[in-house]
């Protein structure tokens, strides 16, 4: 299939060679004396008789990026280094790609900020279960292929699930582990244990031998700010210029292990064919007017949501000068934002009846308490329901209900949920000398 912005030469059958074993290089030595220049990828795989870790990848196509060649010239090399090749692809007419409309190809939400994956800190030596992923720094991610510079607005980053799935080169089927802590402060880190199939533990043998693997993220926009080529925003403490654009709100998806992180100007080739579904987002830039649903983060985004009822609010309301005006709003939205916290329908309203923070405070207090009853009988129905479980998790979804031992009914439970109560509960281990006292006073009770 001709690809998108390079031309393709395909020197073997794909079909012969194992999926999971695809990689791209930009450049490097086939067939032990050639020289590929890093203008020109090379994209190796392993034969399926022979997808050990140990075996040698090899090279199965050529990609040629329009940018550096056109087809006569790739051929032209082809022929002058005697690279012989089955079919030659030249690249498909570019589709337009634009920043101007809110959704994006799921493919385009892959990314990779150059972290080691390392093991846990406290593993022991030798053994070395548990791994630790710093996903995302805080910083600039240059040249992606579709957002240009791209930034990740750390104050509105969240994890999906209390335990993100951990794959290697994001394929669903190749499931690594899971996170079982999880951070986002000056960074995004997850640690958790690696699992027990073949994919994890080969994973994990070639790291004890010291192969160093990147951690790359999928990571869900929710709010996006788009910056021109002639513009720069801050985030994170860094300023940010355009062409490119920040994640205000997003969400990470899952984390995967790879051997050359995500090629911020290359496609996830996880995505490339089996998943053209798009991811919708509501996008910040001039003169637009979002969704509902848009999280309210600024005065400037309160504007972009309600433009004739915030005119009228500082037209009214600012008669001291522009530029006074504008900051005492600014600081007048920043303490209502504060005591409202997450309910925009309240900021909203405060806002526009020039409710102080404390008139907003007692407000959001009422309203809780309102709502309280209804929102308990709505969180009992929920956990009644059985939620539809991500592939990823299905490995390790055992594991993970058999660590909740915190309700067990004492008198129903075996000696091993016992001993895990007794370890995960401080107040047991402050009234029991031992954990065998503890499980001789459930199984002997004393009678009163």
């Amino acid at each position: 299939m001709p690809y998108e912005n390079e031309h393709s030469a395909t020197l073997q059958d794909s079909k012969k060679y194992e999926p999971k074993s695809f990689r791209r290089t930009e450049g490097g030595t086939i067939y032990g004396s050639k020289k590929v220049p890093k203008t020109i990828s090379i994209i190796w795989a392993k034969l399926k008789v022979k997808s050990k870790p140990s075996d040698s990848p090899i090279p199965v196509s050529l990609r040629f990026p329009i940018k550096n060649w056109t087809v006569q010239k790739a051929k032209d090399w082809l022929k002058k280094n005697k690279i012989k090749y089955q079919k030659f692809e030249p690249a498909k007419k570019k589709e337009k790609q634009s920043m101007s409309e809110d959704t994006a190809p799921t493919q385009a939400c892959v990314f990779n900020d150059n972290a080691e994956v390392t093991f846990a800190q406290g593993d022991d030596q030798g053994k070395k279960d548990h791994f630790r992923i710093v996903g995302y720094s805080g910083g600039i991610i240059k040249n992606h292929w579709f957002w240009g510079n791209v930034a990740f607005d750390l104050g509105g980053m969240k994890f999906r699930k209390r335990r993100t799935p951990v794959l290697a080169e994001h394929f669903r089927d190749v499931r690594i582990g899971f996170s079982t802590r999880q951070e986002i402060s000056d960074q995004v880190i997850a640690e958790g244990p690696f699992l027990d199939n073949p994919d994890a533990q080969s994973l994990k043998a070639d790291m004890l031998k010291g192969f160093p693997m990147e951690a790359s993220l999928l990571v869900k926009p929710s709010v996006v700010e788009h910056v021109k080529d002639d513009a720069s925003v801050k985030v994170n403490g860094l300023k940010l210029k355009g062409p490119g654009a920040v994640f205000r709100q997003s969400t990470i998806m899952e984390v995967s292990m790879c051997v050359f992180g995500a090629d911020s100007k290359t496609k996830s080739s996880a995505y490339a064919d089996v998943d053209n579904q798009e991811i919708r987002f509501n996008l910040i830039k001039e003169n637009s007017i979002m969704s509902e649903e848009t999280i309210i983060t600024s005065v400037e985004v309160f504007a972009q949501l309600y433009p004739e009822f915030h005119s009228e609010i500082f037209a009214a309301g600012k008669t001291e000068g522009i530029a006074e005006g504008q900051q005492t709003e600014r600081e007048l939205f920043a303490t209502l934002k504060k005591a409202c916290g997450d309910d925009h329908e309240l900021l909203v309203q405060c806002y526009g009846e020039g409710k102080t923070a404390a008139d907003a405070m007692q407000l959001r207090v009422e309203k809780l308490e309102k709502e309280k009853t209804q929102l308990g009988e709505t969180v009992t129905e929920l956990q009644k329901k059985n939620p539809p479980v991500h592939p990823a998790e299905t490995e390790f979804i055992a594991a993970d209900k058999s660590q909740q031992t915190g309700d067990i009914d004492e008198s129903k439970a075996t000696d091993e949920q016992l001993k895990q109560k007794f370890e995960q509960t401080q107040d047991l281990k402050d009234q029991f000398s031992s954990v065998e006292a503890y499980i001789a006073s459930v199984r002997h009770p004393k009678k009163k």
